[in-house]
Parts: C-alpha cells; structure tokens; sequence
C-alpha cells in the first residue's frame, strides 16, 4: 500500500496517541471524520497497522531501569538465541542489526538485582558468546 500524505499524519496523530478517537483525529488533522474512518479501516485492512500498544507513563518508567544489550552471538545460533530471550519477560524487544554485534536487546526492569539476574541468564544463553549493556539514563523524546 502506497501511502499519501493524509495517511502518514494520520499515523503520526494515532503514535502520539492511539486513544483518540476518530472524531478527536479529525479534528487534528483538518479531514472528515468519514475520511478518517476510511483512512484508519484501509490501513488496518492491508497491514499498516496491526494493532495498538500501552505506551508507559513517565512515572511508571521512572520506577524502573531500561538497559540495552548488544550480544555477539554464534553463527547459525541466531534464532535458538532469539527463542530463548523472547521466554524473558524483562526483554521487551530483539532487533538484528550490522556491525560488529549481531542483536541488540532492549529491556525493562524493576531493580539491579533484577538486570543483573537477566543479564547472567542472557550470558549463559547457548550461542551467546559476548554481551555489553548500556542502563538508559533519561528519555529525551521517544516517538513510539
């Protein structure tokens, strides 16, 4: 599906804010709200959009810590690895990507002991063979 201007605000408009309704859309977005409705019912029908997500409060993630993992993992291990960290509830996201690492892990937890508990189950994953963490500090912005 080719997507025209009006389709990428909508997108952007529900990113912010996926709880508006389609009238509350229309209305930001300066379309009919029967526009709307054809914009949003198209996009879901072709795969676009496949669902919609709880996006965290501030003070929610403030109660807890969020760290990236890069992984350096075996050939040919890829996928029993990624089996594996998908179990863990602590990680909420796996992303292949190039360079000299081969994963990058993006997880959420509520204490130290915990990161530390899921980082020594990650470092004894099969095909796992080097890992480097990095705690979020602050979010600037997140567009998610």
């Amino acid at each position: 599906m080719e997507l025209n201007k009006n389709d990428r605000r909508l997108l952007k408009a529900l990113q912010r804010n996926a709880r508006q309704s389609v009238s509350e859309l229309a209305r930001e977005l300066d379309l009919s709200r029967t526009t709307v409705q054809k914009r949003l019912a198209a996009l879901e029908s072709n795969g676009v959009i496949t669902g919609y997500k709880v996006k965290l409060s501030d003070a929610y993630r403030a109660e807890t810590l969020q760290a990236y993992v890069n992984l350096v993992v075996d050939p040919r291990k890829g996928a029993m690895v990624s089996a594996t960290l998908e179990k863990l509830p602590q990680v909420e996201a796996l992303y292949t990507v190039s360079g000299k690492i081969d994963m990058v892990a993006l997880m959420r937890v509520h204490s130290p002991a915990e990161l530390d508990a899921t980082l020594d189950k990650i470092g004894e994953t099969d095909g796992v063979r080097d890992t480097e963490s990095a705690i979020v500090l602050s979010t600037r912005f997140d567009r998610r």
